[in-house]
């Protein structure tokens, strides 16, 4: 996949708070920038073939009757929490 330069112009406040949280992860303001932007993108891309391919077979179980769930309360009470 090939990357493309653009340039952005963002308020001094936001670059102010955008260096302290890059500085917090031991990244340049540059990379932190680039990270945040990439992270956000990926958020909003289609999920991948394993993923619908999973969730259609949960589904296809769940019409079935023969998905097994439990309760939130009862994995916390399994694992001691």
């Amino acid at each position: 996949m090939g990357k493309t330069k653009k340039l952005i112009e963002l308020d001094d406040k936001a670059i102010e708070i955008l260096e302290k949280q890059a500085k917090i992860q031991k990244r340049s303001l540059k990379n932190y920038i680039e990270y945040m932007l990439e992270d956000t993108a990926a958020r909003f891309a289609e999920p991948s073939e394993a993923y619908k391919a999973m969730m259609d077979d949960m589904i296809k179980k769940d019409n079935e009757g023969i998905l097994r769930t439990q309760s939130w309360e009862a994995i916390k009470a399994q694992y001691g929490k």
